[in-house]
């Protein structure tokens, strides 16, 4: 494992409705023959010590590729990513120092994506969140946490608080900036998926 010292899990967030994908399943459109999601689990799979998978649709598709298939509790049911991470908080290991989150459509995240972010989170001790940014936008659907602060994640989307946004920055977070522009791209439309080909 990358980081022997913290125990790294990670949830791919694969449960939003694919508006500019014709409604399609993202995480399970191919690309290059293989499926969105199947990518990012590559990239994921040396950095992380658990892998779960936040799904809302084609639940038995997603339990193919072999982890734990989490979909929104009732309550919290089509509210976005942050009912995604809610609902899976349940589920994550109990021996989690810090928790990765990526969408489904990441297909090229960096191969060191976990260190640098290690690297950032832990280097202040106030520091809750690390989310990615390249040097022309932040990335706030990528991100590194101390599960701790899920403990308020509910009371946060019940204040009708749903943007990834509004969660991160409520925190002592910290920008960690990325060289590669590319290793960002999200696959979230059919255009971008065919000059991706």
């Amino acid at each position: 494992m990358m980081n022997k010292k913290h125990i790294i899990s990670s949830v791919i967030l694969a449960g939003g409705e694919g508006q500019r994908m014709g409604r399609k399943n993202k995480g399970l459109i191919s690309l290059n023959n293989i499926p969105l999601i199947q990518h990012v689990i590559e990239r994921l799979r040396p950095q992380s010590d658990h892998i779960l998978i936040s799904a809302n649709k084609d639940i038995e598709a997603y339990q193919e590729f072999g982890f734990p298939v989490i979909s929104d509790q009732t309550d919290y049911q089509n509210k976005g990513p942050l009912a995604g991470i809610l609902s899976t908080t349940a589920f994550i290991p109990k021996d989690t120092d810090a928790l990765l989150i990526v969408p489904c459509d990441t297909p090229f995240l960096p191969i060191n994506l976990v260190s640098i972010f290690v690297n950032n989170l832990y280097n202040q001790v106030e520091n809750e969140i690390a989310y990615a940014a390249t040097h022309t936008q932040i990335h706030p659907s990528i991100f590194l946490c101390k599960p701790k602060i899920n403990d308020g994640l509910a009371a946060h989307l019940n204040q009708q608080q749903f943007s990834l946004k509004s969660w991160i920055f409520k925190h002592n977070s910290v920008k960690t900036v990325f060289e590669d522009e590319h290793a960002f791209t999200n696959i979230n439309d059919m255009q971008i998926l065919h000059q991706n080909q």
